[in-house]
């Protein structure tokens, strides 16, 4: 998959990520949607905008894509990582794995390693 043929929604996902716009960011998941990050696990839009609130936004993460992977399990974006938060320790550039499930043009699932 190319990268510039990714679902819209995760397109959306990333672009709201950036901007910042928290509610558009929240608005890409379901209603039951599950996010697991840094071990934790937090499901429904309450829980994954407490969570993106302090862990995402607060910290003014920035998504940059840099390679598309599609399998059985869903799509996989790397995407470079950049905020105001503690690097140390941290490789540069910091490169994650966004692990997305899509049903219905919304994020089911996303695991970020």
């Amino acid at each position: 998959m190319d990268i510039n043929n990714i679902p819209q929604v995760i397109t959306d996902f990333i672009a709201a990520s950036n901007k910042p716009d928290p509610a558009a960011y929240v608005n890409c998941f379901s209603d039951n949607a599950t996010v697991i990050d840094e071990g934790q696990t937090r499901t429904g839009k309450t829980a994954i905008k407490n969570w993106s609130d302090v862990y995402h936004f607060a910290a003014n993460v920035t998504l940059e894509p840099r390679a598309v992977k599609q399998s059985d399990n869903g799509i996989t974006v790397t995407c470079k990582l950049d905020g105001d938060y503690d690097k140390t320790g941290l490789p540069d550039p910091l490169l994650l794995d966004y692990h997305f499930s899509i049903c219905a043009g919304k994020i089911t699932r996303l695991s970020i390693e």
